[in-house]
């Protein structure tokens, strides 16, 4: 497999926030319950189901308090904290990351590497 870019990673993790923002609603908070029936319902689509799933369980884990809510802002700090600690880090050649790279990192870094392949396949190719 060729490496994949940082820059693919950070996309899906910021995809797989703006999808758990949009299911929070007008209210601006995303609970457990809205994010269940968002990905048994297929509201999030299928390629981003497994990232949303895991990244809401990561940023809900980050925000421990008794009654604390998961918000917009939570979803940001989150993001930003994973591209730093679970993508950027484990690239220390700075040349995309490797099967090997990947290997290491979390099951929500993984994730983010699955989703952003998908989305770079998916992706219509540039005219010529």
């Amino acid at each position: 497999m060729a490496r994949i870019a940082k820059a693919d990673v950070n996309r899906a993790l910021e995809t797989a926030a703006k999808t758990l923002i949009k299911i929070g609603g007008a209210d601006g908070k995303i609970s457990r319950a809205e994010v269940k029936n968002a990905l048994a319902t297929d509201r999030v689509p299928r390629r981003q189901a497994p990232l949303v799933d895991i990244f809401f369980k990561f940023v809900d884990n980050r925000d421990f308090r008794a009654g604390a809510q998961v918000t917009a802002s939570d979803v940001k700090r989150a993001v930003e904290y994973a591209k730093k600690s679970m993508v950027a880090k484990y690239d220390l050649d700075n040349n995309g990351l490797s099967n090997d790279e990947v290997a290491k990192m979390s099951l929500t870094g993984k994730r983010a590497v699955d989703l952003a392949k998908a989305l770079k396949d998916s992706a219509p190719p540039l005219a010529e």
